[in-house]
Formats: C-alpha cells, sequence, structure tokens
C-alpha cells in the first residue's frame, strides 16, 4: 500500500488538509519518493494501532516480510513492554509528539532495541492516525553493556588471589615453608623448613641465574624487593609460569617475604582482555556514534571513541572538556539549552539534548547527547557516559518534512501556511505593504479539456511567469489552482498600482503548455496593511474578496478591498447558513423543462431543475447555491429531496390522467460515492408506484473522472433496476467517449456549447454529427440542449437529432405549467428572444450603490454600479449586478449625469420585473431625484 492509499483509508475528507505533527502535507500522492529515500523506518498507525503503511527499512529491522507487517503494533512488542508502548500510543493520538526507546520483536524472535518517534496526524481537528520513525540503536545498547562487563573482569583480574606465601632466610638460605608451598611442591606439612638447593632444583634453569642474582642484591642490602616471572616444576612434573614477588620483611632485616602468583591463570585472562579490548574498541569504532567517560568534577575525558573525534573533528587540550572549549564550537542559540542540560546533569539527572555545533568554515552540524550519571556507593557521581550521535541528516529530514509542508510540490513556491508566516514576519518590521491576490481564471477548464497534466504545466507556466514579471523584491506565494499571492513593499514608488498594471501586461501574451498556447484573463485583488487588518488571514481574506470582484469584470483588472466585509462575503455567509434550514422551510422547489421530439415537438421528457426562493434575497440561481451544499454532506439532503419531490410529482400527474413522459434529475458526484443510494432509489418508486423506465439520472463527467469503484457499482446497480442513466454536458470533456464503453450509460445530452454557433460553424455540425453517428452505433439515446432559434433547430433536423431541450420550446416552467404541456403533449417551437423583450429596460441612469443596513447588521461597504430606471415620489425602480438582499436593506445610492449628481437614501423592499424596489427614506431626497431625472434627456 502506498501513503497515498494509506491516507486515503483513514481520511476524513478528500479536500481538508492533513498535518503530521503540526505541519500541513500537501500533494499526498506524490510524498512517496520522499519516504523511500529515508534511512530510518518510516511507518503509519491508523487509530486503532494497526499499521497500514511503511517504508522498505522497517521490514529490514524486525524481519517480517512485507504482507505480515500489516498488524496491530502488539504483534511486534513482548508482553512486558506492551503497558508503556501502548500509553505513548495513546498520548499520540491525544496530539502529542513523543520520542521513547523499546525493544521491537524480531521475526527470529530475538529483540531489537529502537528509537521511536510517534506524531499525530491531524485533519479537521481529529487525530485520525499516528506517524512514526525508528532507528535501530540494538548494537549500541549493547555497546554500553559491553563496556561494563569489561571494567567487571578487569578488576576481577586484577585481584586474583595469593597462589603461594612463604618466607626466605637471607643468611642461612632456609625456607619456612607454608602450607600453601607444601602442598605445591607435594611436600609433606610436618616439615618446619626446607633447604634452598631443594626449591631452587625445581626451577627452570633458564630463570635460575636472574633470581640468584637478584637474592644476593637483597642479602647485600642493595635492594629492599623485587619482582621476576619464572617457570616452576610442580608436584606433576610440569612447569608453571610463576611471578614471584621479594619484599624484606618488617622487622626481621635478613628475611624475605616470597610471594609466588600463578600467572598461567592470569598471562590467560590478560590475552582475553586484551582480546576483549579490541572487539570493543572495533565496536566503539564501527558503531556511528562518539562514546566517551566524562570526570564532571574536572571535565577531564577518562574515555573516548574515535567518533568523538569524527563529530568534533578536535580534541581539547589535555583532554578537558571545560566550559569554554565546549560553548565555542556549540552555536550561540543553544547555549541556554546548553547550560541547563549542564546543570541538570551536575544534579544527578540523566537526559537527552539536540544542538548545534558550528565550525570554522561556517559548517553547521547537529548532534543528539545522551548523558547518563554514574554514581558512587556513597551517592557522588563518578563520571557520566556520553553517547554522542550526529543528527545532522535527521534534521535535513524533519526540514525536508517542512519545506514539504511550506511549500507547493507543482510550482514550488511557498504555500498558503508559508505566506501567512510572512506575512507575520512582514507586520514585526511595522511597515505598511500590500497584499496582492492574482488569478488566471483557467485551471478547472483546463484541467477538464486537457487533463490533470496539462494543469500541472500550466501552474508552472503561470508561476515562472509571476516569477518573470515582478520586481525582485516582491515575494510571490501559491494560494490554490492558478491563483497566487504577492507582498508588496510601500517602497514600490509608494502606490501598488504600477505592481498591479504590470501584473495585468500577463494577459497580453500567451503561455505556452505543450502543445498549446493559451491566454488567460488576469484577476487582481489588493488589501492594505494595516489599513484593511492587521491579522495575516483576513489581510489575505480581504484581498481574495477584491479578487472576487475583479472576476466581474469580462477582462484582465484589479480592485482594491475597500471595506472591513464585503457584500458578496456577507451575501455567501448568509446563504450558507439558511441553506441549511431551507427544505425543512420549504424554501426549495421544482421546475420542469420538456424535451420534445425535434419534427413534431411531442414532448418525449423533461428535466426537473431544482430552485430556491430566498425569503431577503430572492430567487437564488442554482449555480450560487450547488456548490455551496457541495462543500458540506447538505448536497446529500438536498438531491434526496430532488428525488423525492420528483417522484411524488410524477404521482401526482399520474391520477390526473397526464401523459407520463420519463423526468430526469441531476446527481452529484459525491452522492455516487456514498453506499446504499441504489436502495433509497429503489424504495422511492415503489413508495410512489413509479415505473423505474420513467426515471433518469444526470450525472456529468465529474462523476465519472474520478473513476472511483463505488461509483462504477452505484450505477451498475442503479441501471440494473431500469433506471436510465445519462451523461450531461457531452462533448465538453476531453475522455468522454471512454466513459460510453466503461459506464451503462443510456442517454447521451449533447452539450449547449454545440449549438450556440451550429447554424453556421461547420465543424460544430461535423462534430455533432460525429456524436450522432457513434450514438446510433451504441445504441444511445441522444438529447441536444440549448436550443433557441429556429436556424438552430432546423440545423439540429438537418443533421437527423431526435430529441430537442431548450427555450426555443420552452423555458424551466412550473408543476401547475408543466401538467398542462403533458396534458396538450405537443409543444410548438417561440422564439426565445420574444420571451424576454419586455424584460429590458429601455431607460437607464448609471449610478453607484452601498448597502447600509440589513436588519439589525451594520455595514462599511464600497460602492458597486448600478442602473436607475424610473422613481416615483416614493419608489426608486433600479437594477445592479450586485445581489442585494430583496427587503429589510438600506442603501445609499448616488446617480450622476454631466455634471449633475444627486444622494439618496432609500430602504429594499421587493422587486419588480427584474429590478429592485428602494423606498426613499426622506422625502427631500425623493423630491430631488424626481427633478433630477424630470431634467434628463431620452435617447431611444
Amino acid at each position: 500500500m502506498t501513503f497515498f492509499e494509506a491516507m486515503k483509508t483513514i481520511r476524513r475528507s478528500d479536500t481538508a488538509p492533513i498535518h503530521i505533527g503540526g505541519l500541513e502535507v500537501s500533494r499526498l500522492e506524490q510524498s512517496e519518493a520522499f519516504f523511500h529515500h529515508q534511512t530510518d523506518a518510516i511507518f503509519v498507525f491508523d487509530a486503532a494501532g494497526t499499521i497500514i503503511y511503511f517504508n522498505e527499512h522497517l521490514p529490514e529491522i524486525l524481519g517480517y516480510s512485507e504482507h505480515t507487517l500489516y498488524e496491530h503494533f502488539s504483534v511486534f512488542n513482548p508482553p512486558d513492554q506492551m503497558e508503556a508502548v501502548s500509553q505513548f500510543f495513546q498520548r499520540a493520538l491525544q496530539g502529542e509528539t513523543v520520542h521513547y526507546t523499546a525493544r521491537g520483536l524480531h521475526a527470529d524472535q530475538h529483540l531489537v532495541t529502537l528509537k521511536i518517534t510517534n506524531m499525530p496526524i491531524e485533519q479537521e481537528g481529529h487525530v485520525i492516525g499516528v506517524y512514526g520513525v525508528a532507528r535501530d540503536v540494538t548494537r549500541e545498547k549493547q555497546l554500553e553493556e559491553d563496556v561494563s562487563e569489561i571494567r567487571s573482569q578487569l578488576e576481577l583480574t586484577e585481584q586474583v588471589p595469593e597462589l603461594v606465601l612463604f618466607y626466605y632466610d637471607l643468611r642461612s638460605h632456609q625456607i619456612e615453608p607454608s602450607p600453601s608451598l607444601l602442598k605445591f611442591l607435594g611436600l609433606r606439612e610436618e616439615q618446619s623448613s626446607i633447604e634452598q638447593q631443594r626449591l631452587l632444583e625445581r626451577i627452570h634453569p633458564w630463570d635460575f641465574d636472574p633470581l640468584r642474582f637478584e637474592i644476593e642484591r637483597m642479602a647485600a642490602g642493595k635492594q629492599d624487593q623485587f619482582e621476576q616471572e619464572l617457570s616452576l616444576l610442580t608436584s606433576d612434573g610440569s612447569y608453571q609460569l610463576l611471578r614471584l614477588k621479594a619484599v624484606r620483611r618488617a622487622g626481621h632485616a635478613h628475611q624475605a617475604s616470597i610471594v609466588l602468583y600463578d600467572l598461567s591463570e592470569i598471562d590467560a585472562a590478560r590475552q582475553q582482555l586484551k582480546m576483549e579490548r579490541a572487539q570493543a574498541r572495533d565496536i566503539y569504532e564501527a558503531v556511528n556514534a562518539a562514546i566517551s567517560q566524562i570526570d564532571l568534577t574536572t571535565g577531564r575525558i577518562l574515555f573516548h571513541s574515535q567518533g568523538f573525534l569524527h563529530i568534533y573533528e578536535e580534541l581539547p587540550k589535555n583532554l578537558i572538556l571545560n566550559d569554554t572549549w565546549l560553548l565555542s564550537r556549540i552555536d550561540p542559540r543553544d547555549h541556554d539549552a546548553m547550560r541547563k542540560f549542564m546543570q541538570r546533569l551536575l544534579q544527578g539527572h540523566a537526559g537527552t539534548l539536540q544542538y548545534r555545533l558550528r565550525f570554522p568554515d561556517g559548517r553547521i552540524k547537529w548532534v543528539e547527547d545522551q548523558q547518563i550519571p554514574i554514581f558512587h556507593s556513597d551517592g557522588s557521581i563518578a563520571y557520566s557516559n556520553s553517547i554522542l550521535h550526529d543528527i545532522t541528516l535527521q534534521k535535513a529530514y524533519e526540514e525536508q518534512l517542512r519545506q514539504l509542508a511550506l511549500r507547493d510540490v507543482v510550482t514550488g513556491l511557498p504555500n498558503r501556511q508559508a505566506l501567512i508566516e510572512t506575512i507575520e514576519s512582514w507586520q514585526a518590521r511595522t511597515v505598511p505593504f500590500f497584499v496582492l491576490s492574482v488569478s488566471f481564471n483557467r485551471i478547472t477548464e483546463i484541467n477538464n479539456a486537457f487533463g490533470h497534466g496539462s494543469g500541472d504545466q500550466w501552474l508552472q507556466a503561470t508561476a515562472a511567469r509571476l516569477n518573470d514579471v515582478k520586481p525582485d523584491e516582491v515575494f510571490l506565494g501559491h494560494l490554490g489552482g492558478d491563483e497566487y499571492a504577492l507582498l508588496v513593499s510601500t517602497d514600490y514608488e509608494q502606490d501598488v498600482t504600477p505592481c498591479a498594471e504590470r501584473l495585468l501586461t500577463i494577459s497580453t501574451h500567451p503561455i505556452s503548455i505543450e502543445p498549446y498556447a493559451l491566454f488567460a484573463r488576469v484577476s487582481i485583488g489588493i488589501s492594505r496593511y494595516p489599513q484593511d487588518s492587521t491579522d495575516a488571514v483576513e489581510l489575505l481574506k480581504h484581498s481574495y474578496t477584491a479578487l472576487r470582484r475583479s472576476r466581474r469584470d469580462d477582462h484582465s483588472a484589479f480592485h482594491h478591498y475597500a471595506s472591513n466585509l464585503d457584500i458578496d462575503y456577507y451575501r455567501r455567509y448568509r446563504l450558507e447558513q439558511d441553506l441549511h434550514y431551507a427544505i425543512e422551510r420549504d424554501q426549495l422547489f421544482l421546475e420542469y423543462q420538456p424535451k420534445v421530439d425535434s419534427w413534431t415537438g411531442k414532448i418525449v421528457g423533461m428535466e426537473a431543475l431544482i430552485r430556491w426562493q430566498h425569503p431577503e434575497w430572492g430567487r437564488i440561481p442554482p449555480n450560487d447555491f450547488i456548490p455551496l451544499s457541495e462543500e458540506s454532506a447538505l448536497h446529500i439532503d438536498i438531491g434526496d429531496w430532488v428525488l423525492e419531490a420528483a417522484c411524488r410529482q410524477m404521482n401526482e400527474w399520474s391520477k390526473t390522467g397526464a401523459s407520463l413522459v420519463p423526468i430526469s434529475i441531476n446527481v452529484s458526484p459525491k452522492r455516487l460515492l456514498i453506499p446504499g443510494f441504489e436502495h433509497q432509489i429503489e424504495q422511492t418508486l415503489i413508495r410512489y408506484a413509479l415505473d423505474p423506465a420513467l426515471l433518469e439520472l444526470e450525472i456529468t463527467e465529474a462523476a465519472l473522472i474520478m473513476d472511483d469503484p463505488m461509483t462504477s457499482r452505484t450505477l451498475e446497480s442503479v441501471s440494473a433496476l431500469g433506471v436510465r442513466i445519462a451523461l450531461d454536458d457531452f462533448g465538453k470533456g476531453y475522455s468522454s467517449m471512454v466513459y460510453l464503453q466503461r459506464y451503462p450509460i443510456d442517454v447521451i445530452k449533447i452539450d449547449r456549447q454545440f449549438a450556440t454557433h451550429i447554424y453556421d460553424d461547420a465543424k460544430a455540425q461535423a462534430i455533432v454529427k460525429s456524436i450522432l453517428y457513434m450514438a446510433n452505433e451504441f445504441n444511445l439515446h441522444v438529447v441536444a440542449e440549448g436550443i433557441e432559434t429556429i436556424q438552430q433547430l432546423d440545423t439540429f433536423r438537418m443533421l437527423e437529432c431526435p430529441r430537442i431541450q431548450g427555450y426555443l420550446f420552452s423555458r424551466p416552467v412550473p408543476s401547475d405549467v408543466m401538467e398542462g404541456f403533458l396534458i396538450r403533449e405537443i409543444l410548438y417551437p417561440i422564439e426565445a428572444c420574444a420571451l424576454s423583450s419586455d424584460t429590458v429596460p429601455r431607460f437607464s441612469v448609471p449610478g453607484k450603490i452601498r448597502m447600509l443596513t440589513h436588519h439589525t447588521e451594520s455595514f462599511t461597504l464600497a460602492f458597486s454600479d448600478l442602473q436607475a430606471h424610473q422613481t416615483s415620489t416614493k419608489i426608486l425602480y433600479f437594477s445592479t449586478e450586485t445581489p442585494l438582499p430583496s427587503h429589510a436593506a438600506t442603501c445609499e445610492i448616488r446617480l450622476n449625469e454631466g455634471l449633475q449628481l444627486v444622494t439618496c437614501t432609500v430602504t429594499i423592499i421587493g422587486q419588480q420585473d427584474g429590478q429592485y424596489m428602494g423606498e426613499y427614506t426622506n422625502e427631500t431626497e425623493a423630491e430631488q431625484i424626481m427633478r433630477f431625472f424630470q431634467s434628463l434627456r431620452y435617447t431611444p
């Protein structure tokens, strides 16, 4: 399983960001290579503690095959440490990053020692899993135990007891035997003395003369003691290597105390000790760590491995590790932490510290220092055992993880989080600056038309173009999609306008994505620090609000944020809140647009279209509230309501005797991913006694492009019920043909963009003709959308398109009108323009409007454009592209014509013929507006 697949199994949302250890990770699908280049074992637990992902190093450490590692962590822990490990895991699930050392159970049942870090994986404020990093430190732990064992053996070897002890008279050369000597020589114990000759006979000839020489020197008073190694003949006839030590006996000037030590065992012990010391030295040098023993009182290094020199790259003078030498090599940023660490160590507390070493050539080396104090029997500190690791690569890995969290993978630019941090750092300088949000407005179109690979090329090209055009001192970051943010200092000619105009020139030159050259409409929104806000997130939001205003223009443009709350943002906020109650308050309803036979006009089907009549904002276009529902689970409730309402209406029509035709409803792509949708459809059809053939589900390519197995299963199940599947907007995407082969599609709806130019566009006619031919071969029904003129109808008839849907035959109509259509069964074409000509205002005066209050809320908003059409003594009729509440809103209006400028305040009381009705709040202002209108000359 890949890292991306593992995250899919535990994430709560497809869109919300995922954080590991507090850092946001973007582009999960591109992170796999990053984890496989690490030297440590990487693994991921789900919230229950089961391993769901790991890199190649975990099987190497634990010895298990890859398919056996997807188990609970208890499988790989010895029973005696399960309680402690479980506590660390629970702390990670509570949002804490924990570090600990534990033993892991190897596949061959031996234990390995691991240094482990666990970090919480969070999404939407919830911990959804645990991210782990493990390093095998088994050899280092074994090394500590070996050092202790060797020290004990050395102490034991140095305390070997004496083998033989006796006294020797230097004048009489008599030997005063001891039981140990008699036993060694094989003599009877009742002998009170032994002549020197009997002992000398047993000495090996090679050692005889040296020994006699030393004895004579002692007898002559030239020395008081001496030592010599010699071989002595034992009672079993073999020579034994001994060490003789002679010391003049206290109080007996002519006697010497002689001690014989058995050197054979000592020699073997020495050889063993020498070998073990060499082995330990080899281990010290092989382990990638610096091992040392330090006298904390004097600072003297009692012992150090070669790794100490590798890390510090030099040794202190006289091996004295004092504060001056150490702090001169540690980065100043870590001095305080080191002083506190040493203080705790001197108090007898073991600990670990990570700090930076700085070298004369500017290099920085990260080290991890683990200090373990060793105590005397009286409780005082004898020395400290130190193990140092070079963790520079680990820190580089952590920095890469941070960069992964703060950098956009595709563009290489700082992401939104990095932008916010940069804004905060700029704010700390207390210098005014501008935040510019820039959009190229084409990424969705490019992804749908050419695929996400071309979309990535577009992002890289737009980022590069911005980087080339922007001034050097401007900071550039990536917001998402083909939207970017720039931070511009007021040093830029004290005005951001030249910078914005420079960015707009991008739209005049094509941007290449192989093999295409595309133009972009550049939209820019600008906010100012500190005038608009002193909060980094607010500044970005305000610049984006101004960006949305720029998008209303049909050309490249920029706008400044002009208030602390934009009316569009307020409207979106209110709609999002009220949408939760739209169903229970009975504000949603359906309208129906018929589909007809292109030759006879006979109604052959209809499409149910959802509408929202808001009590304050009037009729809300589906394009405004459907995306809001998609951002939450509301789309499920709304989709289910449409299914229920459409089937219920069909049942009511059947009772009136109307001839029923198939009804199609639009289905959200996300709805197909939720199990049980087909059962709900089946139960609804049964409840309203509706033939499945009378229901049709319209889906878009967005539902299919994800290629999710659940989507395929749901569509197959729905088709098996007898419900038809229609593919909407056919021909608009780049891969529609594949869907016809892969999914159970029954109907294709030719996208309305072909109808727009079908009359005089030979290419459009050729494409439609190809679609009709293919549909005929696949035995699919075809409906052409967006037919509004007789010329378009004639062209589709010529191309033999069998079914038509569009304003030429009918706009979407209420249920009672649709009932009349069904009874009549046949519709006749009517030019669409004739239906709307009477709603077009014939007279207008340009002006400006801004909302002052809505209910009890007050605002300071920017002015928007309006057109005033007529007035009475009480009511002003006007229209504006800025959506306004249909009542309970007070607005300031300014009208101007030539040199005349008049101002008034009105309260919106409703709408009529697509125009707002504003009631004057002041009679004097109403009179001024009346005189203003009377002074104007009407120009037809």
